[in-house]
């Protein structure tokens, strides 16, 4: 049993270096790294512009989250391609918030992604189409490497401290015991359940 992360480094690395080859972008290979998504409940990765420095050159990031790498690594890889091919092209295809415009469609289906609109993300959901999926299938990306991933952790919450307290006209909450009347309906606070 390997628990090292290297094999899974040398396979994204290995993919991306092939899909570029394929699809002819010809962008030099960023950083692809793996590490938490922290506290992001649905982020499976993410590419940073210039976050590496070798001698005077500035170089991108790709991100996978470790926590998605039984998922779909490799879907998350081409999408994050996407992003830095349009960065490399200075195409602006996503917002400081996350939502991904058409110009993020337009590369991603360029790679062979279906692209699809995902709520307040724009069009963020993409799936490996089925003329990627046959140059995948070429590439013979080693699925085994992949079934190392880390665990999430569930977080737990405190239960509230705060009530809910009553008069006749509304109700209020705070986390102490109220002992109040109501300047409107001159009623006191009541506990509710």
């Amino acid at each position: 049993m390997n628990n090292s992360i290297i094999p899974i480094i040398k396979e994204l690395e290995r993919v991306y270096d092939a899909i570029n080859l394929k699809f002819g972008f010809n962008y030099p290979r960023p950083v692809i790294v793996i590490q938490t998504k922290g506290r992001s409940k649905d982020l499976l990765g993410w590419f940073g512009a210039d976050r590496w420095k070798q001698d005077d050159k500035d170089i991108g990031e790709i991100t996978i989250c470790a926590e998605s790498l039984n998922k779909n690594p490799i879907e998350t890889l081409i999408h994050e391609m996407a992003h830095y091919a349009n960065y490399c092209e200075k195409t602006e295809d996503c917002n400081n918030a996350g939502y991904h415009n058409k110009n993020f469609k337009v590369k991603a289906e360029n790679y062979g992604l279906n692209c699809q609109k995902d709520g307040r993300r724009g069009l963020a959901h993409t799936e490996i189409g089925e003329r990627l999926q046959i140059i995948l299938n070429d590439i013979k990306v080693d699925k085994k490497v992949f079934k190392l991933y880390r665990q999430s952790r569930a977080s737990i919450t405190a239960p509230t401290k705060m009530k809910k307290w009553k008069c006749a006209c509304t109700t209020v909450r705070c986390a102490t015991d109220l002992h109040a009347v109501c300047a409107a309906c001159n009623k006191e606070f009541q506990i509710q359940g």
